[in-house]
């Protein structure tokens, strides 16, 4: 094969070897078609026909996963390119990538690739993948702003990944960060920097966090998004700072619901983050939507005190799950002084983290525009100061586009 079609795939007894060339060609079977051999790995083919691919073990579907890095790229069902890595976490790692289709139609999209090493055996792997691509099949359709759209799942050597929508902006995470703050501080001339952040941010204790009004703006979004979630009778189940985004016009978006499980259905494994999880997750019971509801309260306390509730990642399950069964009880010693004084965000707060899942807001909707909702905050707020919060947010997400890439800069989300 001559150097210009370096780009190609290797198959060996110990799992397929992604070999890249300088030029990044991609040299994949043309789609539509099979290989010219089946794709065998100790004996073991992967065919069309049988549910798990046969002969990969944990050990060789890890080198896979690896392989895909390396090669900064997937050949084969469909090419993608990777272009730069957008996060990563427990469940695998994501990518801004560039899908080659027919007649050099190049699109792009954000890939999340699934690391097999957290499960016990391929075939849990493989059984959670199934899982994962019933939800798309499940929730593809849903249209709404506030949701990422996800696309399509897809298996290359036996690794699971989706593609999503590729969303320009950065997480809620990094917002709560200084060093992005100070970012824009140390470009701006003052007068400028003082006019982009001061309708956004506060610092409180030395931490911080945002106004009031950008975090009642930033949980309607997010509401907006988990209604039709919940509408689908799907639940979030991971719900955190680093799974909210906001993009560039300053639109809330609800990210990684990979997590997601039927409304109803009894848990008899750890999913999410602990930090975040409601009582009823942490004891593996049967949640509900109000399971989401506990987890965005956490997000808000979270956003307008600027500290996660318990200051070390090592913080035990049972210790968390203490904290939060006398969280709502502790508003008045964890939340900022101006903020105790609007009594009615206080309540719908405290609301939120009740341990008893009876005593949450019914519905995503309710927590939103119901007589108890964040409507009547929302107007109280903007009636104090006359702002637009989309457009605070995107002007000042505006002032982290990278001049080369056009795109705003992206570190990595936790």
């Amino acid at each position: 094969m001559g150097s210009e079609r370096e780009d190609v795939h290797h198959i060996s007894n110990q799992g397929v070897r992604l070999m890249s060339s300088k030029s990044r060609r991609l040299d994949v079977p043309q789609r539509g078609l099979p290989p010219e051999k089946p794709r065998i790995v100790d004996g073991g083919a992967i065919s069309a026909q049988t549910a798990m691919p046969t002969g990969l073990t944990l050990e060789i579907l890890q080198e896979n996963y690896e392989s895909i890095f390396k090669a900064s790229a997937i050949f084969y069902p469909v090419a993608y390119h990777f272009v730069r890595e957008l996060g990563r976490g427990r469940q695998g790692r994501i990518f801004l990538a560039l899908r080659q289709g027919a007649r050099g139609c190049i699109t792009e999209h954000a890939i999340k690739v699934f690391d097999p090493s957290i499960y016990r055996n391929p075939k849990e792997y493989w059984t959670d993948m199934g899982r994962i691509a019933y939800q798309i099949s499940q929730l593809h359709h849903l249209q709404t702003p506030h949701l990422v759209s996800r696309y399509t799942y897809e298996e290359t050597y036996g690794i699971g990944y989706v593609q999503l929508e590729s969303i320009d902006g950065f997480g809620l995470r990094r917002m709560l960060r200084k060093s992005e703050l100070e970012k824009v501080e140390n470009v701006e001339d003052p007068a400028s920097w003082s006019e982009s952040t001061s309708n956004i941010f506060r610092l409180y204790k030395g931490n911080l966090c945002l106004k009031p009004g950008v975090v009642v703006y930033i949980l309607r979004g997010v509401l907006k998004g988990l209604e039709r979630l919940h509408a689908a009778s799907f639940l979030h189940c991971d719900l955190k700072p680093g799974n909210i985004m906001i993009d560039r016009l300053g639109t809330v978006k609800v990210v990684d619901f990979g997590r997601a499980v039927i409304a109803g259905e009894r848990l008899t494994f750890l999913l999410g983050s602990p930090m975040y999880m409601s009582p009823e997750m942490h004891r593996r019971e049967t949640c509900d939507l109000q399971s989401d509801m506990f987890s965005l309260g956490l997000t808000a306390l979270e956003m307008l005190r600027g500290q996660t509730l318990a200051e070390s990642d090592n913080t035990s399950e049972g210790e968390l799950l203490q904290m939060k069964m006398e969280l709502k009880d502790r508003l008045d010693d964890l939340l900022p002084e101006d903020v105790l004084k609007n009594a009615d965000l206080v309540s719908i707060i405290r609301k939120f983290l009740d341990p008893d899942p009876a005593m949450r807001h019914s519905t995503a909707r309710d927590a939103d525009v119901g007589a108890q909702g964040l409507l009547r905050i929302d107007k109280q707020l903007v009636s104090d100061q006359a702002t637009e919060y989309s457009h605070d947010l995107s002007d000042y997400l505006g002032k982290h586009v990278n001049e080369h890439t056009k795109h705003v800069e992206i570190d990595f989300d936790d």
